[in-house]
């Protein structure tokens, strides 16, 4: 039976299997898919999340940092839908590339707003377009007086 909002187990990446609070999350597959952190230091939220658990990185007070996952099929192709995002004190900037036989199919890009601390669902305006991977990236500009966590959760995608 599918989750709530009509997905199926395969057209939803999320973070289930999570279970250890601030575990270190670097990879895991789905569905002939691979989620990878390429970038940051991503760790597991069992305590938050839409819902929990999510992955996140922190950038330090006053400092910048840049996480990024990719989501790659070993010769499954797919359509990418939308991510929910999240950042507990900040704007989100983000960057969605995704790629096709070696080329560019699909660039998003843009900052949400302050979410304060919940979370915002970027929509892929070009569903249709299928891929052979996928780089979320989000940019963590922390304030100075206080580090700030930012991640996400449930990776929408069509097969």
């Amino acid at each position: 039976m599918p989750p709530a909002g009509g997905t199926t187990l395969c057209s939803l990446v999320g973070f289930d299997e999570l279970q250890t609070n601030g575990a270190p999350f670097t990879t895991q597959s789905r569905c002939g898919l691979t989620i990878t952190a390429t970038a940051a230091s991503w760790t597991a939220s069992t305590t938050y999340g839409k819902p929990a658990p999510f992955i996140q990185f922190v950038a330090a007070a006053g400092a910048t940092a840049i996480g990024e996952v990719q989501i790659a099929g070993s010769g499954t192709r797919f359509s990418f839908r939308s991510v929910d995002l999240y950042s507990s004190t900040t704007p989100i900037p983000y960057a969605i590339t995704g790629v096709a036989n070696g080329a560019t199919a699909l660039t998003v890009a843009g900052t949400h707003g302050n979410t304060y601390g919940n979370f915002a669902t970027i929509v892929n305006p070009q569903p249709g377009a299928m891929l052979d991977s996928l780089v979320i990236s989000l940019t963590n500009p922390s304030a100075p007086c206080c580090s700030n966590p930012m991640g996400l959760d449930n990776i929408v995608i069509g097969l």
